[in-house]
């Protein structure tokens, strides 16, 4: 079994440790000012708050040595102030999420393109035709780099991207787990009189189009440089005869920005195939301030092959 595989099987069980935060912070659509624990990875929970708040501060706090300790007595003293109690856990781990949060998700879901019955894998129109008015009014070009490429396209697109475009909450692996991950794949570049700009990875398989990473040496990014990575890439497989597209996990919230622009090329959410972490979240304080945030952000749950976003109501306190 490969070292990749196992480390993938490990994080059904693993990492132990979960950090803990304070989150205070301005809740979206209204204002109000909340407080929210969190107990998880740092991507997760700056991601929640993020999708609730319109700004906040971040506490860390002790970590719990292990989940377990959301059923201790100083968890229990470390969130009587709060309105809202995030927990991030590994899928093993699921059931010590607190026994009251009304929302549980997955912290990652697909996105993937199906090409209908007897037509061929394509974008919509109207995404394609701005792809290709970028194409013409920057001058972009698009090639497929060699296998030596891979570096430079982590240290000088990747790397700083994401760096740049999610910053303390970047989910940034390492070079060497990059470039086994990238073996095997294609390497498309964005090129502008003649800069690289861009790169997108990618793999044809039978008739399944799996996208990979992503990066950029600018951010924000030149205009229009990943639709027309996208659709180059998309068309390029179609010609190939694929028939779906995966284009990769995305956080589950039908307002984020990453899943509405998947959802422009007809990417719909679907259940990771490997169990993710879960996410669970307990109102302490249902007002209706909390109840419209939560509303807001959209988060996804599955019902059978679909998703779809949660709708809580709480009863009026007595």
């Amino acid at each position: 079994m490969s070292r990749r595989r196992l480390q993938t099987l490990a994080t059904l069980a693993l990492p132990l440790q979960l950090p803990l935060a304070r989150y205070d912070g301005a809740l979206r659509g209204s204002g109000v000012r909340v407080r929210i624990l969190a107990a998880g990875s740092r991507p997760t929970c700056d991601f929640v708050a993020g999708a609730l708040l319109s700004d906040w501060n971040h506490e860390a706090l002790e970590p719990l040595a292990t989940p377990l300790g959301l059923r201790s007595a100083a968890f229990t003293t470390a969130s009587q102030d709060a309105d809202l109690v995030v927990a991030d856990l590994p899928w093993l781990w699921r059931g010590l999420l607190p026994s009251q949060a009304r929302l549980r998700f997955p912290a990652w879901v697909s996105q993937e393109i199906r090409a209908a019955p007897r037509k061929p894998l394509a974008v919509p129109t109207a995404v394609r035709k701005e792809a290709q008015r970028h194409m013409r009014r920057e001058g972009y070009e698009v090639d497929v780099a060699g296998d030596e490429a891979v570096g430079d396209f982590y240290r000088d697109h990747y790397r700083p991207y994401i760096r740049q475009r999610f910053g303390a909450g970047a989910l940034l692996v390492d070079e060497p787990r990059f470039r086994e991950t990238a073996r095997g794949m294609a390497l498309a570049r964005l090129l502008a009189n003649g800069r690289w700009l861009a790169g997108l990875l990618f793999r044809v398989q039978g008739t399944t189009l799996e996208l990979g990473w992503f990066g950029s040496r600018e951010f924000p990014l030149p205009g229009g440089a990943s639709e027309v990575l996208d659709d180059w890439v998309i068309g390029q497989a179609a010609e190939r005869g694929a028939r779906r597209a995966v284009m990769g996990h995305s956080r589950p919230s039908l307002a984020d920005g990453v899943v509405r622009y998947k959802a422009r090329f007809g990417a719909v959410l679907r259940a990771t195939r490997f169990p993710q972490r879960v996410v669970g979240i307990e109102v302490r304080r249902p007002t209706g301030a909390v109840t419209a945030a939560l509303n807001g952000a959209r988060f996804v749950t599955f019902s059978g092959d679909g998703a779809e976003a949660t709708e809580l109501c709480f009863s009026p306190a007595p």
